[in-house]
């Protein structure tokens, strides 16, 4: 039987920073993933200056950095009415990053589990969990592997096994909140986007046509991610794909397929983040919609921060109060800030309503012209960090909100 002090079920970003978090804490961590491997299908690509913060408090940023792609300017286009808009993100120099970078899920994953190895944090995979039991002193997870079921104990256990969780529905906690009747497909492919007028970040806002499309790294891969309606057959989503490229690549520029995925699209966070001596993080604790990259952006800090407070529990540097205050938190950041803005970044993106479009165009013409504004844009993804719950908490020196000058109290604000 494998003993050890934090069990965290699922090695994606979250399970594996909030791991080495923890093992950087001098905490015992073992991951198990259900999967062979780590998953490489497209995913979250931005991390912001929060984030980028985290990552270099980490000691992961200098290596992503060389992999990823810096991004310094954000296009908005509507090309219904041959609306073309950017906002730099050198505005923010001054205060934090000046730019965000854009890196595969995947690339991430793969450095977070390279540094987890390190720092002595055991990794099983093809380990799906199957139980968990409680008592006062600690968690005993099953778990089903090719050479048969093994069991685990553990102090604490930490489930980040994205939206369709294992541990959160063992717990049997509800996930509240709705899933969108639209589906989202997520494609990454070789094309000079650049040449055909977009930066390397862009929305395009359509009813029918939106899109995100983005770089992915330094090797000049990109993300273009489209809606189509939920009620079209999923198995048949590729298909479909070369009609709905043909809204954003003209006929005379080539392109090269490398990978699609479709997602279900959801506003949804888990009634409680805590029971007992188990926790959710990332997905499996609150998703949304990725516009605005708010979803991986909250789920890390939602990892880390609780990371952070269980390790200073653990180390006798806090009180265990501090572990239901996480859960209370994290709920108030996801429904307060995180559900709200990406909300209305989707409503944006495919408002149908023409006097509303021309407001909206109206708004981010007046961000990309007024620098207040544009740092108040730039400068949300703090809000994201919330409160780090207690006066010894490695993230303290974050701040949610990094200058006087910003007021991001405006949630409904394009961003």
């Amino acid at each position: 039987m494998l003993q050890t002090e934090v069990l965290i079920v699922g090695a994606g970003p979250v399970g594996l920073l909030s791991a080495l978090a923890l093992a950087q804490r001098g905490v015992k961590v073992t991951v198990i993933e259900a999967e062979g491997q780590l998953n490489d299908s497209p995913r979250a690509i931005a991390y912001f200056a929060a984030s980028l913060l985290a990552l270099g408090d980490l000691g992961l940023l200098e290596e992503l950095d060389r992999g990823g792609a810096r991004i310094h300017r954000f296009g908005v286009h509507v090309p219904e009415f041959n609306f073309h808009e950017s906002i730099s993100a050198e505005l923010m120099q001054d205060v934090t990053f000046g730019y965000w970078l854009h890196a595969g899920q995947d690339a991430l994953g793969a450095l977070a589990l390279a540094h987890c190895e390190k720092a002595g944090v055991k990794i099983l995979f093809d380990h799906r969990l199957t139980g968990l039991e409680q008592t006062d002193r600690q968690v005993i997870a099953r778990a089903s592997t090719p050479a048969g079921d093994t069991t685990l104990t553990a102090e604490w256990v930490i489930g980040a096994d994205g939206a369709r969780s294992a541990v959160r529905k063992l717990c049997g906690l509800k996930f509240e909140g709705h899933t969108w009747p639209n589906r989202f497909i997520a494609t990454n492919l070789y094309c000079d986007f650049a040449a055909l007028g977009y930066e390397k970040a862009n929305f395009v806002c359509d009813p029918v046509y939106s899109a995100i499309v983005a770089v992915v790294n330094a090797d000049g891969l990109w993300r273009l991610t489209y809606q189509e309606d939920g009620e079209l057959p999923v198995e048949t989503f590729m298909d479909r794909v070369p009609e709905r490229y043909a809204h954003f690549i003209p006929p005379s520029s080539r392109y090269e397929l490398k990978m699609a995925n479709p997602y279900t699209l959801h506003q949804r966070c888990a009634e409680r983040l805590r029971v007992g001596r188990v926790f959710l993080a990332g997905d499996a604790a609150h998703a949304t919609n990725p516009l605005g990259g708010l979803g991986l952006t909250t789920g890390l800090w939602t990892g880390l921060i609780l990371a952070d407070a269980l390790a200073s529990v653990i180390n006798g540097m806090a009180d265990i109060s501090i572990l239901d205050r996480f859960s209370d938190e994290r709920r108030r950041v996801f429904w307060e800030v995180t559900s709200p803005a990406a909300t209305e970044n989707k409503r944006m993106m495919e408002e149908k309503n023409r006097e509303t479009r021309l407001k909206d165009m109206e708004s981010v013409k007046q961000t990309a012209s007024d620098p207040k504004h544009a740092r108040e844009m730039l400068a949300f993804h703090f809000k994201v960090v919330g409160d780090t719950l207690h006066e010894g908490s490695r993230w303290r020196h974050i701040d949610p909100i990094p200058s006087a000058e910003i007021d991001v109290k405006d949630r409904r604000r394009w961003i």
